[in-house]
């Protein structure tokens, strides 16, 4: 009888590797050192490049003479993103040091018992706020402590540096009182923070990260001569103006990811009505990501809800049994907390190929984009991410 992994392995699915993702690189970064980024080093700078798949990267050194340059002693490697393979979900994994089974955190939305509804994770700060931390207040906490962050900040002389916007957003967070942080308003200015930061020699270890190669991604998509040239010249910048910089004065470079891309256009839209026969057999509407949905059958309904998906959607997406994906460790652990169950449903279905699942909210207008650029699901391109260290 076939697994479930190697079920997803010959429908051509990039799995997850715990130990070989972007998670242990955290928590490597955090202790100090490990097996994946090498010994402790006395000064350390740790970036996360927001959308930056192994293949974008080599797509960009194959046009470009500087970033070959650069990057020609640095040791770079293929490793893996959590799966759901989502920001919010990764960088809460990178964050706190829990895998996705942990946190629950599976896309967005996500249902919430404790708000009664669907919760757009982006409309709210991804960790818990100072006074949840402390327990004055009776909201319940959605994201998890920032563990692995915290711990960096032990590090001599810690500096996290982050857009202005995503602080501004996070400015009752609990671990922005335990760490020393700054914010930067554009990837020029991080660049120039990094800078002023390394004058004096007091820092130990620099943690940041950037968003301007996802949202290329999501605009253009790899695919694409804009989107290649933006992500080009943005590793460009980081290539001429700071990582000589940082080798000059000593430091070790860690760079890494939180996911790759696909690149989809309108034919690739597989669309799931509010009136669809599917749609009678579940309790809610579905949640996720467009690439990895989510689906909660009614109990003695799953058969016809199995059949119908079969018909209507089994050519774009594999449908999974939840307890079954998350036994089989998709998750990045093989166990879910009996209060966090809820959120990763009965049912899973998976993106085939360039297939891109649509629901259509009751708030949201129909996806008017020819071409676009997404990830959350497990093919190559979204999986597989870079480690760069030099």
């Amino acid at each position: 009888m076939s697994s479930l992994r190697s079920d997803l392995e010959k429908e051509g699915f990039s799995l997850p590797e715990v130990s070989r993702s972007n998670l242990e690189v955290a928590k490597e970064v955090a202790e100090g050192g490990g097996s994946l980024i090498g010994k402790h080093k006395a000064k350390r700078f740790f970036l996360v490049i927001d959308g930056l798949g192994y293949d974008l990267l080599n797509m960009a050194m194959d046009k470009s003479q500087v970033l070959s340059k650069v990057f020609s002693d640095a040791k770079i490697e293929k490793i893996k993103t959590m799966f759901p393979s989502f920001t919010p979900s990764v960088m809460t994994s990178i964050d706190s040091g829990l895998t996705i089974a942990e946190h629950g955190i599976v896309g967005s939305p996500i249902p919430m018992k404790e708000y009664g509804n669907m919760l757009d994770v982006f409309n709210v700060p991804w960790g818990p706020s100072l006074d949840e931390a402390l327990g004055k207040t009776d909201k319940y906490p959605i994201f998890p402590e920032m563990h692995t962050l915290i711990k960096m900040s032990r590090h001599k002389g810690f500096l996290y540096l982050q857009h202005e916007n995503i602080l501004n957003k996070g400015r009752n967070l609990n671990a922005l009182h335990k760490i020393n942080y700054d914010k930067y308003i554009s990837m020029d200015d991080m660049i120039i923070q990094v800078l002023k930061a390394i004058k004096p020699n007091s820092k130990e270890t620099i943690y940041s990260y950037i968003d301007y190669v996802d949202h290329a991604q999501h605009v253009y998509t790899k695919s694409t001569y804009d989107g290649l040239e933006i992500t080009k010249y943005a590793l460009e910048r980081l290539a001429e103006k700071l990582i000589p910089a940082l080798k000059q004065k000593g430091w070790e470079i860690v760079i890494t990811s939180d996911h790759g891309q696909g690149s989809f256009n309108e034919k690739d839209l597989r669309k799931i009505s509010p009136q669809s026969k599917v749609m009678e057999n579940l309790t809610t509407y579905p949640w996720g990501t467009h690439r990895s949905m989510f689906f909660n059958v009614v109990d003695g309904k799953g058969k016809l809800f199995e059949d119908e998906f079969q018909r209507s959607y089994g050519k774009s997406a594999y449908l999974a049994d939840s307890d079954e994906a998350i036994r089989s460790g998709l998750f990045g652990k093989s166990q879910v907390s009996n209060w966090l169950r809820y959120r990763f449903g009965t049912h899973i279905a998976i993106a085939k190929g360039n297939s891109f699942l649509y629901y259509k909210y009751p708030d949201k207008k129909d996806y008017e984009k020819k071409i676009f650029g997404h990830h959350g699901g497990m093919s190559k391109g979204e999986m597989e991410i870079p480690l760069v260290v030099m």
